[in-house]
């Protein structure tokens, strides 16, 4: 069960999955980062009071005046060396807090901080991050499917763009207008969410004057994250106008954990709700759409190049099909929001294959995703063009290398996909067949019925396979067309094919609407259902 899903407000929760929600990563997150042995990361505070000791006969107040005559008295020059130094640029590493963060399918994340934590951390979960931090920046489409990090107040690469004395924070409008005017444009439709800053802080103070300005009381509502704060800390942030979303958690449990538990269960959350609300024009990924996200579907995303899709979906989609999978591909899914990586999050976290043409910069960030979920029981297959450097450790997959791809069919590639296709069917056919009487059992009644005919449908098509001349068979026969060839070659009694229509009747009823089914009836319909499954299977051992 969700430890702090809980303290998630439900309208929060549906900007999120509508992909209306911008997150704010300030100093507070990167405290959780690794550093060596005897070091810590330093909190706002911190680091003014390190720079006040440097500084003779200095009368310590505030973190950002400490840190400003720390420039005056010694360069800007030496303030970069001193943040550098004290931030652990050159040797701190990303926490499982980071991880849990960057995990999250955010296409656009702000931070006010100096460090590169975010970026190692996507570096690491194989995302393309792309740090955005002049003004220039944004006017370029970089057509390149991945996250986009706005660095606010820029970082240590980059020091003429610091913002982090009190100079560099009275002329930040005056300097970056576009800056100001892109992020107000990001929050006239998107929430905030503050991760990792305190009321005291100066960033989360300019952040929101910038939105209380450009906004005024037209403003989207703004939420903070904080963990065990305080009635008097909760007041303080809602009379500024920001919500607190407050995490509860029991003293054995360390801040770090506490959002690290907090980033996961959302992230469940998200891609769960995503998979739910998401419709497709075809059959086949219809049903497994309309399948609880735990169920072991059929789904096999396929993640291509647009220019390539018309011939994976004439020449590959049936050879997927044929071995009873539902091949799919994000383009034809109409999720909820706009939020692409959502979506594509979703698909490769719940498909029981995945096939990536890793051809392009989309589909290999695809690709990145994929490796970054670290699923074991997911089956996958990467193609690649002949002599084409990959760009991450793919060897304990199938790797297939294909010919540039042509109008006509590559014999050898599907040859090869028919080949893994066949394997990964039979590698899971018992878990496909135990499927239904699961469901049951885990008390999911709708989806067991829509389980157990998937399971006939298939076993149907494939005991045609062969007894009907190849022009006349494909996965768009119809039930219909189905039932006359299998009265044709006796194979179905007149009893169990009406059996068949009213199950098909059922299961379509059932996945294209929420309607429920009692215990009863789903125990009865899948045990029927398993009945003449077993039927075909000896029929066909016996006609072989």
């Amino acid at each position: 069960m969700p430890q702090f899903l809980q303290h998630f407000p439900k309208p929060f929760l549906e900007d999120v999955v509508q992909g209306r929600c911008l997150p704010f990563v300030g100093a507070g997150l990167s405290l959780n980062a690794r550093t060596p042995h005897g070091t810590t990361m330093p909190d706002w505070d911190k680091l003014g009071r390190e720079a006040s000791d440097s500084l003779p006969s200095y009368q310590y107040t505030t973190a950002l005046e400490s840190i400003s005559a720390y420039c005056h008295e010694f360069s800007r020059a030496k303030l970069v060396e001193f943040l550098t130094n004290s931030l652990c640029i050159n040797s701190a590493q990303p926490g499982t807090t980071h991880e849990a963060f960057c995990r999250l399918p955010f296409e656009r994340v702000v931070t006010t901080n100096f460090d590169f934590l975010l970026e190692q951390t996507y570096a690491t979960l194989n995302s393309y991050c792309l740090p955005l931090i002049a003004e220039e920046q944004l006017a370029v489409s970089f057509g390149q499917a991945g996250v986009r990090l706005l660095k606010l107040h820029g970082d240590l690469h980059h020091p003429n763009r610091l913002v982090a004395t009190e100079d560099d924070y009275d002329a930040f409008l005056h300097r970056y207008p576009l800056l100001a005017t892109h992020l107000s444009s990001l929050l006239i439709e998107n929430t905030a969410l503050f991760i990792g800053y305190s009321l005291d802080d100066p960033d989360f103070r300019q952040v929101w004057q910038i939105v209380k300005e450009r906004l005024g009381q037209l403003r989207r509502p703004a939420y903070a994250l904080q963990v065990n704060a305080t009635s008097h800390v909760v007041a303080r942030y809602e009379r500024r106008g920001v919500k607190v979303i407050n995490l509860l958690a029991p003293q054995s449990v360390t801040y770090a954990q506490a959002l690290e538990t907090a980033f996961r269960e959302l992230y469940e959350y998200w891609t769960s709700e995503v998979w739910a609300r998401s419709t497709s024009t075809e059959a086949e990924p219809q049903a497994e759409l309309s399948l609880p996200f735990e169920a072991r579907g059929r789904m096999c995303f396929f993640s291509v190049p647009t220019r390539y899709a018309a011939f994976y979906k004439s020449f590959v989609y049936p050879i997927a099909e044929k071995f009873g999978f539902a091949p799919v591909m994000a383009v034809d899914v109409i999720a909820p929001g706009d939020n692409i990586m959502a979506k594509t999050s979703a698909l490769l976290e719940k498909s029981a294959i995945v096939v990536v043409d890793a051809s392009t910069a989309n589909t290999v960030f695809e690709l990145g995703m994929l490796l970054s979920q670290r699923k074991t029981d997911q089956a996958v297959v990467v193609i690649a063009e002949k002599d084409a450097p990959l760009a991450f450790d793919v060897s304990k997959y199938p790797i297939i290398f294909r010919a540039p791809l042509l109008a006509e069919p590559d014999n050898s590639l599907l040859s090869e996909l028919s080949v893994q296709f066949q394997k990964l069917s039979q590698e899971k056919a018992s878990a496909f067949d135990e499927e239904p009487r699961r469901l049951v059992a885990k008390h999911e009644y709708r989806a067991a019925v829509i389980a157990a005919y998937t399971v006939l449908e298939h076993e149907l098509y494939s005991s045609l396979d062969g007894r009907v001349p190849v022009a006349d068979l494909s996965t768009k026969f119809s039930l219909r067309q189905r039932l006359l060839e299998a009265d044709r070659l006796e194979l179905l009694s007149t009893d169990q094919q009406n059996a068949i229509r009213a199950f098909a009747a059922l299961r379509n009823r059932l996945v294209h609407s929420r309607d429920e089914v009692s215990p009863d009836k789903a125990s009865v319909a899948v045990a029927q259902i398993q009945d003449i499954v077993t039927h075909i299977r000896k029929w066909c051992l016996t006609h072989s």
